[in-house]
């Protein structure tokens, strides 16, 4: 019998890889980080992320089938209402896609007040931890199920651009029901 069949071994501590550190390094809290710049990430998915899949399937399908399937009507209107399907599309995907303001740095602030023990680092003005991606996020509005993760300073601008998509869509859709 050997030594580790009889529990003889301990474990030892093995130092990581340069490949497992950058592995380790795509994961900050529950977010999956790609695509970094400056040590910060530029695209981010949260934990969410069947979420804003499944929406994006389904924004996807409805534009075709309303653009192309419902409406037997003028060339142009189908035109006006695929780029306005294709606009919230793309809204969508950067506003879920992008760097909701993760903290990566530290401020240099010493005040306890401003420290995130999860986190282990000095928070600034307006970053508030979120227990949902268990980070802490810079200029945190909500935290939103359906983009899969939080709406801070890195997304606010495109969540923004979103809504007001979703509404000229909308308005669109119904225009052209009614004509």
């Amino acid at each position: 019998m050997n030594d580790i069949e009889n529990g003889q071994i301990e474990d030892e501590e093995v130092p990581l890889s340069s490949n497992e550190m950058k592995l380790l390094k795509r994961k900050k809290g529950n977010q999956y980080c790609f695509w970094f710049r400056y040590d910060e990430p530029l695209i981010t998915i949260g934990p969410h992320w069947p979420f804003p899949l499944f929406l994006i399937i389904v924004l996807i399908f409805g534009t075709y089938y309303i653009g192309f399937i419902f409406y037997k009507s003028d060339m142009l209107f189908r035109i006006v209402q695929s780029c306005s399907g294709l606009f919230l599309i793309l809204s969508f995907l950067i506003t879920a896609l992008k760097n909701q303001g993760i903290n990566y740095k530290s401020s240099n602030t010493v005040f306890t007040e401003n420290w995130c023990s999860i986190c282990s680092m000095h928070k600034s003005k307006g970053t508030i931890h979120c227990k949902d991606c268990n980070i802490c996020i810079r200029g945190y509005d909500h935290h939103c199920i359906w983009i899969g993760k939080c709406i801070g300073e890195g997304n606010q601008f495109a969540f923004n651009v979103f809504i007001l998509a979703f509404l000229v869509f909308f308005v669109i859709n119904y225009v052209l029901l009614l004509i």
